[in-house]
């Protein structure tokens, strides 16, 4: 990325990439954007599960997502990273993050420095002041073959400010962060930063797969069980979801929204779109 703004962006939309995988695997139909109805709502909202970042050369908002967000009321997101307060939150907190030499061994640190070298370019001691989840995010940019790269939820949000639709978000950046702190702690932090060479190859193949509409087939490149533990399932995924559903009744009242969220936030069992069928809710998939 050009700036240190960018890679404080990359922050958060990668530090939930992972797709966390649920306990049973549930069939849906292909497709990335979702209609949610209901007889007590004057009109529908829509669901879109997002792959948070690719190249600008793969990347295109499909035409019925643009349709959506002419019809919606607001987008609603994850974290709002439009609002600038948020990310002062965001810097203040990475400047205040360990230095990665004080939370490995010397072994790690010598280990992952030869990673970073043959991915990044660059000495490890030459980023050690970033920590670990800066540096997470720098490695997981370099899985993409390109330099330019595009932000689902920023493009969005950009297009949200350009027709002045209002834009609210699930989570504040400092809970986010807090979720993800507890969710990958050192350890793990460490363990995923060494499975780079693995999760390349799985992330590009879930950019072709999302990209033709392929929803579930992206999701399961990325959740298989050496990159989630049960630990990050519950706090990434299930508790999330648990939440996030229990807010978009009220948000649905008040007006239609587009909800866009990482797209293994709405497959299986603990998915959003199963729970909102379970709330009485009709959600079909919106085909091209």
């Amino acid at each position: 990325m050009k700036t240190i703004k960018n890679i404080f962006t990359l922050v958060l939309f990668i530090a939930t990439l992972q797709a966390p995988k649920a306990q049973q695997d549930m069939a849906l139909e292909n497709s990335t954007l979702w209609k949610v109805e209901h007889s007590t709502l004057e009109k529908p909202s829509y669901l879109l599960g997002t792959l948070h970042m690719m190249c600008a050369s793969d990347f295109q908002i499909p035409e019925k997502v643009n349709i959506a967000m002419t019809a919606v009321d607001a987008l609603v997101v994850e974290i709002n990273l439009s609002d600038s307060a948020e990310i002062q939150k965001m810097q203040a907190s990475m400047a205040a993050t360990k230095k990665i030499s004080e939370e490995l061994s010397p072994s790690q640190f010598e280990q992952l420095d030869t990673l970073v070298q043959r991915i990044v370019g660059t000495p490890l001691a030459n980023l050690d002041a970033y920590g670990l989840q800066v540096l997470s995010s720098i490695m997981i940019s370099k899985m993409l073959p390109c330099t330019d790269i595009k932000l689902f939820e920023a493009e969005l949000m950009q297009i949200a400010k350009t027709n002045t639709i209002p834009i609210h978000a699930f989570e504040t950046i400092e809970e986010q962060m807090a979720i993800v702190k507890e969710a990958y702690p050192l350890e793990s932090s460490y363990e995923q930063l060494m499975l780079h060479d693995s999760y390349e190859r799985d992330f590009n193949k879930a950019i072709t797969a999302y990209n033709n509409e392929k929803l579930t087939e992206a999701v399961s490149y990325l959740s298989k069980p050496e990159y989630m533990d049960e630990n990050a399932t519950l706090l990434m995924q299930v508790k999330r979801n648990q939440n996030w559903v229990e807010q978009m009744p009220k948000m649905m009242e008040k007006g239609s929204n587009l909800f866009a969220v990482g797209a293994a936030h709405l497959t299986d069992e603990f998915g959003l779109i199963h729970l909102l069928r379970e709330k009485g809710y009709t959600v079909s998939p919106v085909l091209n």
